[in-house]
């Protein structure tokens, strides 16, 4: 059964190769989203806060790894790192038990982390954690000491990594019972995971004055409002249902043969399997989110134009983007639409609406809502921060001239590695007279609310956007969000209600404006005078006239050549249900 030399290293060296790969390719734009809630602060107290909560040193390194998640390329890293020293402590581990066999077995723990991606470094942190310790275990003299120097290590495990200590406990008796000639071995074994379960109980006691669950496993991998997912469990059991398959196994031992082409092909097909069909379905929205967090709008668009739109939020994204570069009155049906719920999240309460929902009502110029909902979003996150999310509450505060509030949110930015260059320049904003000087700061207040808007633009937008209007009618993205939300649902009477104030706003009206000018004064009403006072461009109406023509081949017929006007919408597409 023993491998060959140098198997273990070739089959460890291709993981790493593997996993980096597999994570940079389905999973780079989710940890980027991830790396948003976990906060990571250079201050004294934020230490001493987490050292003295069970598990506060797991959560400390977690915090201090994924602040570099905002990177490129690094979280991919990470976990690639962090997998190959599970699988080498646990080899060394089980050799240390007598178990000699391939470095694959090993590998488990790995390959669980491709099918549940774990939200934060801190269930594989405590993976490590508990391996260690149980290794280092295994180096201890024999006698009382032994025993002794167990209960320091499960201890010290419990206080400073929580859960780590069970899985600690649980592989320290498993090395007791695969010693030989150990006749108190199932008794050691037993002692160890009592103590460990016992030790939550004492702290809850003496200690700690927190819940059950969260005594156990943390508060870091436990949250009263977020339910711990089944792969946390399963993730936390396979060293230990490994550890009992070999002990079932350890008769046999000598009897296997070593299959080295076998365990290739077993790493690589895996490998191979996991990127080609693994992933995440919705990567897209998180890739749109990146783009969009790092002002990269363009990219939104160059990418929806390669590949399918496959989720709502991103669509959101993508006509944000479309507004970002005046591009959404020319380019709004170039993709497929769904009504309201591709303009802005409906009643935003997930991670994702929240974030979406706040950046389209920073851009329509309600500002209040914005603020609302990055308020709600770092209330709702598991560690009560989002640094995405405060930077955001830092600008709204600063444009409705909130500086006490604004100064809270610098300040805690400041201590931190990758925002504290923006942290300082905020600071410098928080005077009236350097405030009111700053461009993007006047451009923000010249189209903030005047009049009481008690509409919240995720519920009812085109109200919202009503009562924008009606105090800035020059408020061109509020005005070309309800426009856009117009001719989605083909009202084009309240749309050319609008157009009387927004020609003034264009040189040149977009292109989807022209073509449904063009369908309103063929069906709605014949006014040859008020039609050629919109300047229609020769070549929009000449192909106007061209698909009225031909309209009656059917949708099929005319997609590739007219699929992307405002008159193949209109006459083919169904009518978004209003909500």
């Amino acid at each position: 059964m023993k491998p060959h030399r140098f198997d273990n290293l070739i089959l460890i060296g291709l993981f790493v190769a593997g996993s980096f790969l597999y994570f940079d390719l389905h999973y780079r734009y989710w940890y980027h989203f991830m790396e948003q809630f976990v906060l990571f602060l250079y201050t004294n107290a934020y230490f001493t806060d987490l050292i003295h909560t069970p598990g506060g040193l797991t959560e400390y390194l977690n915090g201090a790894l994924m602040q570099f998640f905002v990177l490129p390329h690094v979280a991919p890293a990470i976990l690639a790192l962090v997998s190959v020293l599970i699988a080498v402590s646990a080899l060394l581990f089980y050799r240390r038990c007598g178990y000699l066999f391939s470095a694959l077995w090993c590998l488990v723990p790995g390959f669980l982390f491709w099918i549940f991606p774990p939200e934060s470094l801190s269930v594989p942190i405590s993976l490590l954690t508990g391996l260690v310790v149980a290794l280092g275990y295994t180096y201890s003299l024999a006698g009382y000491r032994r025993f002794l120097l167990a209960a320091g290590l499960l201890t010290a495990c419990y206080l400073l990594a929580a859960p780590a200590h069970l899985l600690a406990a649980f592989l320290m008796g498993f090395y007791e019972i695969s010693k030989p000639g150990n006749k108190q071995k199932f008794v050691t074994a037993l002692t160890y995971l009592a103590f460990a379960l016992l030790l939550p109980l004492l702290a809850m006691r003496t200690l700690f004055v927190v819940p059950m669950e969260e005594v156990f496993f943390s508060r870091y991998l436990y949250h009263p409002e977020y339910p711990q997912p089944l792969s946390f469990r399963i993730i936390g059991c396979s060293l230990p249902l490994l550890s009992i398959l070999l002990y079932g196994l350890r008769k046999w031992q000598s009897g296997f043969k070593y299959s080295r082409s076998l365990c290739y092909l077993l790493l690589i097909g895996g490998i191979a399997l996991g990127i080609l069909y693994g992933g995440r379905p919705i990567e897209q929205t998180y890739r749109y989110d990146y783009y969009a967090r790092t002002g990269n709008w363009q990219k939104i668009i160059d990418h929806a134009g390669k590949h399918p739109v496959k989720d709502l939020n991103a669509l959101v994204y993508l006509n944000l983007a479309l507004s970002h570069t005046n591009q959404l009155g020319n380019r709004q049906f170039d993709f497929l639409q769904a009504g309201v719920s591709g303009l802005i999240p409906q009643d935003p309460v997930t991670r994702l609406d929240l974030i979406a929902a706040s950046e389209v009502a920073w851009q329509i110029g309600h500002i209040n809502s914005s603020q609302r909902y990055a308020f709600v979003g770092v209330l709702s996150s598991e560690r009560r921060v989002q640094s995405r999310l405060m930077t955001r509450l830092v600008e709204t505060y600063l444009v409705n001239e909130e500086y006490g509030a604004a100064r809270k949110y610098i300040t805690i930015l400041e201590n931190t590695l990758f925002y504290r260059d923006w942290a300082r320049k905020m600071r410098g904003l928080l005077k009236e007279d350097t405030a009111g000087k700053t461009p993007w700061i006047t451009e923000k207040r010249k189209v903030n609310v005047v009049t009481d808007n008690p509409f919240d633009p995720a519920k009812t937008l085109p109200n919202a956007l009503g009562y924008l209007l009606d105090d800035h009618p020059n408020n061109r993205p509020a005005l070309e969000y309800a426009l856009s939300y117009l001719l989605l649902y083909k009202d084009l009477t309240a749309f050319m209600q609008y157009m009387q104030s927004a020609q003034s706003l264009y040189t040149k009206l977009p292109i989807h404006y022209q073509e449904a000018i063009c369908i309103y004064y063929a069906t709605v009403e014949s006014n040859p005078e008020a039609f050629s006072s919109y300047g229609i461009d020769r070549n929009v109406y000449e192909r106007f006239i061209k698909f009225c023509s031909v309209a009656g081949n059917g949708p099929k017929a005319l997609q590739q050549e007219f699929g992307n006007t405002y008159y193949y919408y209109a006459q083919f597409e169904e009518t978004p249900q209003r909500n």
